[in-house]
């Protein structure tokens, strides 16, 4: 009996010893799944607050524009260099764009004014062979100390620099409203590919093509340059072009910022400036979109008009215009090239504040100057730079753009 009741108080104090460390382990793990939720309670707390500043970061749809990467970034640290090494003079030379009058005398031309390059027109090749033409260009730039644009202007119709020439029968653009009205955008394309491939044939490495501006009516300036009113339709040309004109080595300049719209024909006599009056909700809501199309597919160039585009800005053609430009850097978000449409057709000194209309051109934003007397020109910006008109600031960041595309598409290595 004692040793019954001796086992029986032991079995009785191992079970409560069992059934306390049974209720311990119970506590502990318990404990464990409490603090657990409290930690992602908390980490859920303070994610909120985290989602919600992201939310809060993102860019909105109308502020993608402004964001538009530089599409010359690629040849920046070159620019940079070269730029470190060039004098002033060579500095004014790069903003310029000249007019070949004589492709016999481009060489000298292009390296005792330094220049960008020149736009080549049809009267400079005259009775030569497409090899001569080769040879031709490939001498513009021999004596050049920074590398040369060679553009031509193709658009077709009566715009053309060597397909109407003798050498190249195998060509023969329409104008592009008659292209369109033949074969549609797919006609266009085809006639675009055709285009590119014969002037990289011989050596060009740009086109101051496609017309962009939006036309309706055959009294309309544009009218036959371009293909159509039809926003949709100009901005797919200007997107086409930039990736697939570029793409084969030759760049393009979409033309003309911002836009022409429904100036007649007649209204251009040569003295002064055309004018717009259109209401600026309008030539943003229409004319531009082409112009994004085309930037954000990565043109190479943009063209300014020589238009007084009243609503946008009353005192200022759209080249001479600092507004304007600045709506095509963040409105439109164009980060490449500016040219000046010809800059000296007409006498615009009545739109440039005072000042020479080469000056005022480059204070308003635009990178190269395109201009038949590109030695008036070059000499102005050169005594507006050294007069402080022109900041070094300004000058450079202009020069560092241009060397940065000659770098990125390969005109220079």
């Amino acid at each position: 009996m004692k040793k019954f009741v001796i086992i029986s108080i032991i079995l009785i104090l191992l079970a409560g010893g069992i059934f306390g460390y049974s209720l311990y382990h119970f506590m502990q793990v318990n404990n464990v799944f409490t603090k657990t939720e409290a930690v992602a309670t908390e980490a859920v707390v303070e994610t909120k607050p985290a989602e919600e500043a992201t939310q809060a970061a993102k860019v909105k749809p109308d502020d993608i524009v402004a964001e538009t990467a530089n599409i010359f970034a690629d040849g920046a640290d070159k620019a940079a260099t070269t730029l470190s090494d060039m004098t002033q003079e060579e500095m004014v030379g790069q903003m310029i764009m000249g007019i070949c009058t004589d492709s016999s005398t481009a060489s000298a031309q292009m390296a005792q004014y330094s220049l960008a390059g020149m736009l080549f027109q049809s009267d400079n090749f005259q009775g030569m062979t497409a090899e001569q033409i080769t040879a031709a260009l490939t001498a513009a730039g021999a004596d050049a100390k920074v590398k040369p644009i060679l553009a031509a202007q193709e658009e077709g119709g009566t715009y053309t620099t060597i397909s109407d020439l003798e050498s190249f029968t195998e060509y023969d653009f329409n104008s592009p409203r008659t292209e369109f009205a033949a074969s549609g955008l797919q006609g266009v394309q085809k006639a675009e590919d055709s285009k590119t491939t014969m002037l990289k044939s011989v050596g060009f490495n740009m086109n101051i093509a496609p017309v962009i501006d939006l036309a309706s009516s055959g009294d309309q300036i544009m009218y036959s340059r371009s293909i159509s009113d039809d926003v949709d339709t100009v901005s797919s040309y200007a997107e086409y072009a930039a990736k697939f004109d570029q793409a084969k080595g030759v760049s393009i300049v979409l033309s003309h910022f911002p836009g022409y719209g429904t100036i007649p024909d007649s209204a251009v006599t040569g003295v002064g400036a055309v004018e717009d009056d259109r209401p600026a909700e309008t030539i943003r809501g229409t004319d531009y979109a082409p112009f994004k199309k085309g930037a954000a597919a990565g043109a190479h160039c943009i063209m300014m008009s020589n238009v007084l585009v009243k609503n946008l800005d009353a005192a200022h053609t759209a080249a001479l215009s600092p507004s304007i430009h600045t709506e095509l850097r963040s409105n439109v978000g164009f980060s490449g090239l500016i040219m000046t449409d010809v800059l000296d057709d007409a006498d615009y000194s009545s739109y440039a504040e005072g000042k020479k209309p080469a000056v005022q051109a480059v204070l308003a934003g635009n990178d190269l100057i395109l201009v038949k007397d590109y030695a008036t020109a070059y000499n102005d910006i050169l005594a507006a730079v050294k007069d402080g008109t022109i900041s070094e600031t300004q000058l450079k960041d202009a020069v560092t753009r241009v060397l940065s595309y000659k770098y990125t598409v390969g005109i220079m290595k």
